[in-house]
C-alpha cells in the first residue's frame, strides 16, 4: 500500500534499467517481503536463494552511495535497488533508485520495514524461449522496421555537456534517456520531467542555462523524492511566498533565493530528513496546506491531481484522460501517453514541422485498430472515449505484465515506413514465442482486462468510503484551462480533424458522468461502478467475486 494515495491504498509502480532482468537471472520472477525488521537490513537474491544481511552501516546514506557500496562488496555483476533518506523517514512520495538511475515509487514501504536495499546477482543466462526461431524473427522485425523507442521529452533545456545514451536492458537502440556529465563531474540521468522540474525556477533566478536543474534532479534521485510532487511543492511555495502566506521565518526555507542551488538543496534535505517545515511538506502539498489553513489552501488552484502530484495531460484538454484520473490509484503516464503522444505528433503535423506525419487520417486509423473508435482523438466530443479508455487500460496492463517499455510499446505508428502503419498484435506474438502459449491480440488484451479487474477489486476492498469512488479534482469542472506544458496553445483535433483550441474550456460535468456510465457498462460493472459477479466469473476471478460479495461490494 502507499501512504501517498488518497485514500491510502494499493498502488503499483514501474522502472526501467536492468534490475528486473537480473532478478530473473538470479532465479526469481518477483520478491515478496513480509513483516518488519528490528534493525536495518538488505536482501540479497542470488542463484535461486535469498538472505537478509545487516545494513546498519548503510542506514542514513543516500541511494546512489548505497548502490555503489553494495556493488563494491558484491561485485559489478550485482544490481541494486535501494532507498535513500526520504524512504527511511517515511516521506509519503519517496522513491527508490536502482542501476542506470532507474527510479520508482515505494521507498517509504521499504523504509517502514527497515529494508534498505534489494541486491540481485545472477549468472546472466537468459531463460530459453519456447520458440527461439519465432522470437528471433520477431526481434529482427523490431530492429529493422521499428529501430527503437523514440518517445520522451526533448532535452533543449540541458546545457551542452558530455552526453551518452542510457539504454535499458533488451532495448534495440535506446530513447531520450541520457546520461549527462556536468562541468562539476556529476553524472545524472536525464529523461523527461525529472531532468527539468527545477529549470523554470533556476532559469528565472540565474537568468541563463546552468547545471543547477541537473544537480537538483540528481539530489532528488539520491535522497529519493518524486519530482512530480516536488514540482507541485515548488509552485505552492512560490505562490505562498508571493502572497505573503509563507515566509522564511515560518518555513525555515531561503524563499528569497527561490531557484538557487542553496534553496533546492535546503528544501530536499529538510523534506527527506523531516526537519522543521520539511516534516509538513513530507506529506505532500494538500496536507501541508491543510495544516496551515486559510489562504494557504486557497493557493492550490488547478494543478494538483487527487494525490498531490502535478496534473499532467488533464481532462480539460484530453477528454478520455478524465477516466484514467478517476479510476486509477495514481497518475499513470503510460495510459495518459496513449492519448497525448499521438495528438502532440498531430499538432506538429498541423504546423508543418519537418518529418511530422501524424495526420488526422492516421489518428483515426490508430483509434480504429487499437482503441475501438475512430473518435478516440476527437477532442471536441466525449463520444468514443469510454471504449478508448477501457482498451488503453487493458492493453497497458498486459504490456506491464510482459515488462515491455512504455516508450516503445504499443507500436501505434511507425516512423520508418511510408504508410506509418502500426502493429497492435506484436505483443501477443512475443508472448506466444517466449511462453509457447499461443495467444492472439484479443486474448492478451483479455489478460490485461483480468489484471485491471483484479486491481479494481483490491481498490474497492480497501477504500474506507465503502466502495471505489471514481472522481477527478473539482477544478476540472470549474476553472477554465489556460495552458499545458507541452501544448501551450491547447491545440487539439476537433470534428473531422479540424484544429481547435481548447483554451478556456472546462470538463462538462454531465457529459463526463455519461462517459463514465458508458465506461462502467463496457466494463460489465453496475451503474455505480461496482463489479458484477458475472463479469468477474467470466474473467476467471470467481474467488474474488465471492470475497467481494461477502463484503457487500459486488452486484
Amino acid at each position: 500500500k502507499s501512504a501517498f494515495t488518497v485514500p491510502e491504498q494499493f498502488f503499483y509502480t514501474s522502472m526501467g534499467g536492468s534490475w528486473g532482468a537480473h532478478l530473473k537471472f538470479a532465479g526469481y520472477d518477483g520478491v515478496v517481503v513480509h513483516g518488519k525488521s528490528e534493525k536495518p537490513v538488505y536482501l540479497l537474491v542470488q542463484d535461486g536463494k535469498a538472505e537478509l544481511r545487516g545494513a546498519s552501516a548503510l542506514w542514513g546514506k543516500d541511494a546512489a552511495e548505497v548502490n555503489s557500496l553494495l556493488k563494491s562488496e558484491l561485485g559489478s555483476s550485482a544490481r541494486v535497488l535501494s532507498t535513500g533518506p526520504a524512504g527511511e523517514n517515511l516521506v509519503t512520495f519517496a522513491t527508490t533508485l536502482a542501476d542506470e538511475d532507474a527510479a520508482a515509487w515505494g521507498a517509504a514501504i521499504m523504509g517502514s520495514k527497515k529494508l534498505k536495499a534489494i541486491a540481485v546477482r545472477g549468472n546472466g543466462v537468459r531463460p530459453p524461449a519456447a520458440n527461439p526461431e519465432k522470437l528471433e524473427a520477431l526481434v529482427k522485425y523490431l530492429r529493422e522496421s521499428w529501430h527503437g523507442a523514440g518517445a520522451g521529452a526533448t532535452l533543449s533545456h540541458i546545457p551542452s555537456l558530455s552526453k551518452k545514451k542510457m539504454i535499458c536492458y533488451g532495448c534495440p537502440t535506446g530513447c531520450v534517456r541520457t546520461n549527462v556529465e556536468t562541468n562539476g563531474g556529476i553524472k545524472i540521468k536525464v529523461c523527461c520531467q525529472a531532468a527539468g522540474f527545477y529549470e523554470p525556477a533556476a532559469g528565472a533566478y540565474y537568468g541563463k542555462l546552468t547545471d543547477v536543474p541537473l544537480h537538483a534532479s540528481r539530489l532528488c534521485q539520491n535522497y529519493g523524492l518524486d519530482t512530480h510532487v516536488m514540482a507541485s511543492i515548488l509552485i505552492w511555495l512560490e505562490d505562498g511566498h508571493n502572497a505573503g502566506v509563507l515566509t522564511e521565518e515560518n518555513t525555515g526555507l531561503p524563499l528569497s533565493k527561490f531557484g538557487s542551488w542553496e534553496f533546492i538543496e535546503t528544501l530536499v534535505k529538510k523534506i527527506s530528513l523531516r526537519e522543521g517545515f520539511g516534516d509538513t511538506l513530507a506529506q505532500g502539498v494538500p496536507q501541508a496546506a491543510d495544516s496551515i489553513g486559510g489562504k494557504a489552501r486557497e493557493l492550490i488552484t488547478d494543478y494538483l491531481d487527487k494525490n498531490g502530484q502535478r496534473m499532467a495531460y488533464g481532462p480539460r484538454l484530453y477528454n478520455a484522460c478524465g477516466i484514467f484520473y478517476a479510476t486509477e490509484p495514481r497518475m499513470t503516464l503510460p495510459t495518459l501517453h496513449e492519448m497525448t503522444i499521438p495528438i502532440l505528433g498531430w499538432k506538429e503535423w498541423v504546423k508543418g514541422a519537418e518529418g511530422a506525419y501524424m495526420s488526422y487520417d492516421l489518428l483515426q486509423e490508430i483509434g480504429r485498430r487499437f482503441w475501438g473508435s475512430e473518435l478516440a482523438f476527437d477532442c471536441s466530443t466525449y463520444d468514443g472515449k469510454a471504449i478508448t479508455a477501457k482498451k488503453i487500460q487493458d492493453k497497458i496492463r498486459a504490456e506491464e505484465c510482459l515488462i515491455l517499455c512504455a516508450f516503445f510499446y504499443p507500436l501505434r505508428a511507425c516512423d520508418y515506413t511510408d504508410t506509418h502503419e502500426g502493429d497492435p498484435a506484436i505483443e501477443s506474438k512475443l508472448y506466444s514465442a517466449v511462453t509457447g502459449n499461443e495467444t492472439d491480440e484479443e486474448g492478451l488484451n483479455r489478460i490485461g482486462e483480468r489484471v485491471f479487474n483484479l486491481e479494481r477489486a483490491v481498490l474497492t476492498r480497501e477504500d474506507p468510503r465503502g466502495k471505489k469512488v471514481d472522481e477527478i479534482p473539482e477544478f476540472n469542472f470549474t476553472v477554465p484551462i489556460e495552458g499545458e506544458h507541452l501544448n501551450p496553445e491547447l491545440l487539439a483535433p476537433g470534428k473531422d480533424g479540424e484544429p481547435i483550441s481548447k483554451k478556456g474550456t472546462v470538463v462538462d460535468r454531465e457529459k463526463f458522468s455519461q462517459m463514465l456510465s458508458e465506461y462502467y457498462e463496457l466494463r460489465g460493472w453496475d451503474s455505480s461502478g461496482l463489479q458484477t459477479k458475472q463479469k468477474l466469473a467470466e474473467l476467471d476471478l470467481g474467488d474474488i467475486a465471492q470475497d467481494l460479495a461477502q463484503r457487500g461490494l459486488t452486484e
